[in-house]
């Protein structure tokens, strides 16, 4: 039986999109809402919406009849403003069920090729396709028939892409599909036709990368085969994982990063090896001069440290080795702008006091990073938030937001971090600009939004007229 939990309302400003169609549920509109069950790790509980002509029973209700899901799982979700929506709105919303539900007949739940009433995914779509080639393979060419969409044979470009690679894997068990992915470092988990659709995918764009926020694990979700999703980074130091919502499309050109080659045999030791180098060096994980044999920079200094004398042994050598390191990474390496750069790189070079310089430079390397590599990292980040949120305008604000909830993360406070997840998630789908003259409007009144406190739009507006908030500040002087 399912454990989601399920409510009529009625949408509030019109914003929500639906989870089958993706068009936007209009304000005053009747909306059915899921709400998932609160994971271990997360301090909220996952929800989304339909419209109701949209919504079918899911699988774990399948012996449950409309009139009784009606009456046994959907609760009336009237607040003060619209009053109890039930039993007035039963009979209209027992009628629209009815509606979505004959949409998927005929085809075992769901909607053959032809039938633009049904909600397809690009599985479904494919599977549309295969099967078309093989009817036309088997017609004699005297009977073949003009197809309905003038020949495309049931699907765009993707599709078609995707039809022979479906067809030389769709045969194989379930277990050798799961060994593709292993071999890929992808997840295992789902139905055979969610791990056979991820090989397909797979094999056509490249075995998914990393997330450009918190460079965690990308995943494709079972119900969303459109859209990327990360799920959060482990954090070593905590023992916690740090939330994520970072969302991109699995294609196109603002698609969710991907990784070359995707094996279909297993990877030699070599292979292996250079998949885990890749992995190090996109998380940041790598030791040594291998961290930055492709920086240029780095190396130079590197090389230039290598030769430096230096004695750490009376104030003088102090002195004018921390000057010596100064003039070297001035206008490269990020020092931090609001404090002593001297006193910094010399209190760092005496915490390594028993390392050579070369060593010295790397950890100087280590806590600040480069200019040019932190201008790259910001610009590839909004670009990425860019791709995947209703208003590209937004993107900063959301950048600054995931900052501050990874400092929280770091120190342990969950609750704190997640207040800003969840403020992020819905950032992500506001279609209107955040500007300093409506921010505090999306705290209160008629024009509320979910997850956004009188606190959190203070910081809004904050952001929108300094380009930062203190709070941020703050945490990124903890943290320096």
């Amino acid at each position: 039986m399912s454990e989601n939990t399920y409510s009529l309302q009625v949408a509030k400003t019109g914003r929500a999109k639906c989870r089958v169609c993706k068009e936007p549920i209009d304000k005053d509109a009747l909306k059915i809402v899921t709400e998932l069950p609160q994971r271990e790790n997360q301090d909220y509980a996952m929800s989304y919406s339909h419209h109701v002509h949209c919504f079918k029973l899911p699988r774990g209700l399948a012996a449950v009849s409309i009139e009784d899901f009606v009456e046994d799982y959907l609760t009336d979700g009237g607040d003060d403003s619209t009053g109890p929506l039930f039993p007035d709105k039963k009979v209209e919303v027992i009628a629209l069920l009815e509606e979505a539900a004959v949409k998927k007949k005929g085809s075992k739940g769901k909607p053959k090729g032809g039938d633009a009433g049904g909600e397809q995914t690009i599985l479904m779509r494919v599977q549309a396709a295969v099967k078309a080639q093989e009817v036309e393979e088997k017609e004699p060419p005297k009977k073949k028939v003009k197809k309905e969409n003038g020949g495309k044979n049931d699907g765009d470009d993707e599709v078609q892409a995707m039809v022979p690679i479906y067809k030389k894997h769709h045969k194989k068990k379930t277990e050798e599909l799961k060994d593709i992915l292993r071999w890929n470092k992808q997840l295992l988990k789902g139905t055979k036709d969610f791990v056979l659709f991820k090989v397909v995918d797979g094999e056509l764009h490249g075995r998914l990368g990393f997330c450009p926020l918190c460079q965690g694990n990308l995943k494709l979700n079972e119900d969303d085969l459109e859209n990327v999703h990360c799920g959060g980074r482990y954090d070593e130091d905590t023992g916690t994982i740090q939330l994520c919502s970072f969302t991109a499309p699995r294609a196109g050109k603002k698609a969710a990063p991907r990784l070359v080659p995707f094996f279909l045999e297993e990877p030699s030791e070599e292979e292996k090896e250079a998949m885990e180098t890749e992995r190090a060096k996109i998380r940041g994980e790598q030791e040594g001069d291998l961290k930055y044999e492709d920086n240029q920079t780095a190396m130079e200094l590197l090389n230039q440290a290598a030769g430096m004398k230096i004695d750490l042994q009376n104030k003088d050598g102090i002195q004018k080795a921390a000057n010596a390191f100064l003039d070297l990474v001035k206008g490269k390496v990020d020092l931090p702008e609001n404090r002593n750069s001297k006193m910094e790189v010399g209190r760092l070079m005496m915490s390594n006091n028993d390392k050579t310089p070369k060593e010295i430079m790397m950890a100087i390397f280590d806590k600040y990073g480069f200019v040019e590599a932190k201008a790259e990292n910001a610009k590839t980040k909004v670009a990425a938030v860019q791709a995947s949120c209703a208003n590209p305008a937004n993107a900063a604000l959301i950048l600054a937001f995931r900052e501050c909830s990874g400092y929280y993360m770091k120190e342990g406070n969950r609750n704190a971090g997640s207040t800003y997840v969840k403020a992020i998630q819905t950032l992500t789908d506001l279609e209107e600009e955040v500007t300093a003259e409506n921010a505090m409007s999306f705290s209160k009144g008629k024009t509320k939004l979910p997850n956004i406190g009188k606190g959190t739009a203070e910081k809004m507006k904050e952001f929108c007229e300094t380009g930062t908030f203190s709070k941020l500040e703050e945490k990124r002087a903890a943290h320096a």
